[in-house]
């Protein structure tokens, strides 16, 4: 985003240095306009692939509905060139990829959970700790509220340390672990679900890259 009444340069799968030139208008207010630009990396490799280029339009759905808040932008600028740069590179699972971004830019933009402990007692880990959707916070058995039910959801200890990591690890090394399938498929239905809460819609780009 250049400037939020006058220009938005979006360009799918590339990162670029732009050149703009500021003016005044006769009331004094400032717009910019587009003189140039030079591409740094264009991820080509992501287009070669129908399934992740249908995934990259995903997340710039997600993008351009998480830009409204216009919270986090370095960390948020930051997460999506490391995404693509994994997409690129090809070596991890796409459905990985697609929950580590989706929670982590939730995270970003202030929609982070309060994941260190239960939120009575601050007890770290258990065998089923229970994570509560709409208010973030987790809970031990033995603090666990009645209310919300629908929105309880009972994490193990390898769930409540995935997201964990994906909500609080330093964004190097946001990508370098690995899941069974067992584990990848439960947090690809959490992460969709947490986006899908928080943003209240689903994305027509997010079926179209499941059908393929």
């Amino acid at each position: 985003y250049i400037d939020k009444n006058n220009i938005e340069i979006i360009v799918l799968f590339s990162y670029s240095d732009y050149s703009l030139d500021e003016k005044n208008d006769s009331r004094g207010n400032v717009h910019y306009y587009y003189d140039s630009s030079e591409p740094i990396n264009m991820f080509y490799n992501i287009r070669l692939d129908a399934k992740k280029t249908a995934l990259g339009c995903y997340f710039a759905d997600l993008l351009m509905y998480a830009a409204e808040s216009r919270e986090g932008a370095e960390e948020v600028m930051r997460l999506s060139l490391n995404t693509f740069y994994v997409m690129n590179r090809g070596d991890r699972d796409l459905e990985l990829i697609r929950s580590i971004f989706e929670f982590r830019l939730l995270c970003e933009t202030g929609y982070r959970p309060a994941l260190i402990g239960c939120h009575e007692c601050y007890k770290h880990l258990c065998e089923d700790m229970h994570f509560n959707l709409r208010s973030g916070l987790l809970s031990c058995p033995d603090h666990l509220r009645g209310e919300d039910a629908l929105y309880d959801i009972i994490l193990d200890p390898v769930q409540l340390y995935t997201i964990r990591y994906i909500a609080l690890v330093d964004q190097k090394e946001l990508f370098s672990f690995k899941l069974s399938d067992k584990y990848l498929d439960w947090l690809s239905g959490f992460t969709e679900r947490f986006v899908e809460y928080h943003y209240g819609r689903r994305f027509e780009t997010l079926r179209f890259y499941k059908l393929l």
